[in-house]
């Protein structure tokens, strides 16, 4: 998109291109994705208020295509008694592969526990629902709280098409 734009004190025009990535396919396109630059915009200069997240919901999708699987099998391998599980640790424990995964998980979902906290109270999800929130980060990890950074943007989004 070209804006033309001229300065106080400044006679000549001047001008600026707004690249759209993904580009937009057609009208219907227009509303929301401005909507959601100016959510952008408000949010980098502090403007926005904090909407209020009063909902907890598994991110199933991120979950299934990122740690749920790997973690499974962590498990598996970990607490198993069957022959599968022998096996497989017979692979993967000469390298010291179980333990430096345990380290990983726990040095990676600590921290992100902690960053879900800092988001459920900047957003009031309440003690339950931040706590589901937490735990979630904390087994699951970052799903969650990508999850509850969508749901803060849609409702971010939300309250202002409910402004106009």
């Amino acid at each position: 998109m070209d804006m033309t734009y001229t300065l106080k004190g400044q006679s000549t025009p001047l001008s600026v291109r707004i690249p759209f990535d993904p580009p937009l396919m057609g009208y219907e396109e227009v509303k929301p994705r401005l909507m959601s630059m100016k959510v952008d915009a408000e949010e980098a200069l502090g403007m926005a208020k904090n909407p209020t997240i009063r909902e907890f919901s598994v991110p199933w999708g991120l979950l299934l295509w990122g740690p749920l699987i790997p973690q499974l099998l962590l498990i598996f391998l970990t607490y198993s008694s069957s022959t599968y599980a022998a096996w497989g640790r017979s692979y993967v424990e000469p390298y010291g592969l179980i333990k430096f995964s345990w380290g990983f998980i726990l040095a990676t979902h600590i921290p992100e526990s902690i960053y879900t906290l800092s988001l459920c109270k900047k957003h009031n999800t309440g003690f339950t629902n931040g706590f589901l929130w937490c735990a979630g980060a904390f087994l699951g990890g970052y799903p969650f709280w990508v999850h509850l950074r969508r749901l803060v943007k849609r409702a971010r989004i939300d309250s202002i098409m409910k402004g106009q």
